[in-house]
């Protein structure tokens, strides 16, 4: 059984370290909470903060790295980071995930139980898929992509990096592009393109605001 470590002590860390005990054995949680580091979380221990993670993998070339939090762009810089640094970061695909033999599928990206993704879909790294996830043939998804809980993706959709969709969201098919760095709000029906960085609610969807560029600087 290989061993990783787990980016984050929060509740979606706990839920992520719980899927994986299948697989793996958790060395440990890596959180950037101060209050955190030392403690014990269901059993296993918060190590220390993202600066020691790489410290701790660089001594154990052995370990995998899973970093499965919600902020695209922290998660997606920091899956960059260890990369470079030649650091282990596999995908991790549920095995009651129905996918397609035909569907590709990048670095670090991790599909929790109960997702759909129907033939000749690409999905590039570092994105998270929820549970209960739908997506219709023929789909580019870009890097760092978070699809929330019980979303639905309609046919031969772009869907641009760091895009994140909300909770049982519905991407209409005809839709051809999501913009990057764009949210999709909880529950919204889009059923045109999204711009990128625009912030969309509603049914059908329209953009509330703008959100800035996301800030390269992380450590």
């Amino acid at each position: 059984m290989r061993k990783c470590i787990v980016y984050g002590a929060g509740t979606y860390g706990q839920i992520y370290a719980k899927y994986l005990e299948d697989e793996y054995f958790i060395h440990g949680y890596i959180d950037d909470n101060p209050t955190l580091i030392g403690q014990t979380i269901n059993g296993i221990k918060v190590l220390g903060n993202r600066i020691y993670s790489i410290e701790l993998l660089k001594a154990n070339p052995d370990l995998d790295i899973f970093v499965p939090i919600g902020d695209n762009n922290l998660r997606h810089k920091l899956m960059c980071i260890y990369n470079e640094l030649g650091f282990n970061t596999p995908s991790f695909i549920h095995k009651n995930a129905n996918i397609d033999n035909s569907v590709e599928i990048g670095n670090g990206v991790y599909v929790l139980p109960g997702t759909n993704i129907m033939p000749f879909t690409k999905i590039l790294d570092y994105t998270m898929i929820s549970m209960g996830v739908n997506i219709a043939h023929h789909t580019l998804i870009e890097e760092g992509c978070f699809f929330s809980l019980g979303t639905n993706i309609g046919a031969s959709i772009n869907i641009r990096h760091k895009a994140y969709i909300g909770i049982a969201a519905t991407l209409m098919t005809g839709v051809k592009e999501i913009g990057a760095n764009s949210l999709i709000g909880a529950g919204s029906t889009v059923i045109r393109d999204v711009p990128e960085n625009a912030v969309m609610i509603g049914s059908p969807a329209r953009v509330l605001r703008y959100q800035p560029i996301p800030d390269d600087d992380i450590l």
